[in-house]
């Protein structure tokens, strides 16, 4: 058994204090905790990359899930979920966690996506990995 050599981190924004941390593995799930305020329960949200125009929208929670990508919103907690999958080395770059509102979207979330990768072969034992941290091998 051995795992991938890539760890993917992602870093998620949802206020100018607060820094959370995501981890996860190329060909690993990886899902996306989006907070938003009170009051945009009934809106629909979406997950987008780079510059969020029409073009980069990847899937929002109007529409069904497609490709990679899901979403779920539990309006209760005002939170939506959106879930990438299979993550893969061009998922790396920045997305936005975005609310759908007349005249103009609110972004409540930046989420950073890095990819690392030490060395080109895969892993040869699960040893290698230090779970929470940057990948040794």
């Amino acid at each position: 058994c051995w795992l991938p050599c890539a760890v993917i981190s992602l870093s998620c924004v949802s206020s100018a204090a607060e820094l959370n941390h995501l981890f996860g593995y190329e060909g690993r799930d990886v899902n996306v905790a989006c907070p938003y305020g009170e009051g945009y329960e009934s809106y629909e949200k979406y997950l987008c990359r780079n510059a969020c125009g029409s073009d980069d929208v990847l899937i929002t929670t109007s529409g069904a899930a497609k490709n990679k990508y899901s979403i779920h919103d539990d309006q209760k907690k005002r939170v939506f979920t959106a879930t990438i999958s299979d993550l893969k080395f061009m998922d790396a770059g920045k997305y936005w966690c975005g609310v759908t509102k007349t005249g103009y979207d609110i972004y409540p979330a930046e989420v950073k996506v890095e990819l690392e990768v030490n060395g080109k072969s895969p892993c040869t034992s699960i040893s290698n990995v230090i779970v929470g941290s940057n990948l040794l091998v």
